[in-house]
């Protein structure tokens, strides 16, 4: 029976190390929290730039980011990102933004409003938020306060609005707000 079990297992064993997403970066380890290492994207190398302003709880903050193509120094088009904030496990923030030319700036207001409303278009394309002419992707809300917060991006699609990577491009940055 053992000798069975083991030949079953074997296999699905091999097969879950093989299938493991080498894509997953997380910025702890593995970066200096503002340009990531390499992550492959098909035939190309990407990296993601990101930068948050870190000011005090009363200010609005900012996230900025985009995926670089490493040969061509260009951003990589219509890339779509989930966004998470989170403070102390808890998440406080959740949603799809897309750009299509592969910038992203996202604002957060600081405001009462329960639950946080996003001041962008929606586009049905690529199922997120996207910018007003080039503008910022505005939130407004009671997200951030004063404390250490862990902003998780998400890449799960790249090139068209419409095509989504079967792995996502995972990454985690700190952002400290202070009062």
């Amino acid at each position: 029976m053992r000798p069975k079990i083991f030949a079953l297992l074997t296999p699905i064993v091999c097969l879950a190390f093989i299938s493991y997403p080498s894509s997953q970066i997380f910025a702890a380890e593995l970066g200096d929290g503002h340009n990531m290492p390499m992550v492959s994207l098909g035939d190309r190398n990407a990296k993601l730039a990101f930068t948050a302003t870190q000011l005090p709880a009363t200010k609005n903050v900012q996230l900025e980011f985009n995926l670089l193509d490493n040969k061509t120094g260009n951003n990589i088009q219509h890339t779509t990102y989930l966004v998470i904030v989170s403070h102390e496990n808890q998440r406080l923030f959740t949603e799809t933004v897309h750009s299509h030319n592969g910038h992203i700036l996202m604002e957060f207001v600081p405001s009462t409003i329960e639950p946080y409303r996003m001041n962008a278009n929606f586009d049905t394309l690529s199922a997120s938020y996207v910018a007003d002419y080039s503008g910022p992707i505005k939130v407004i809300g009671n997200i951030f306060s004063p404390g250490n917060y862990t902003v998780s991006l998400e890449v799960t699609g790249v090139d068209f609005d419409n095509l989504f990577l079967p792995t996502p491009l995972k990454f985690e940055f700190p952002v400290s707000i202070y009062s």
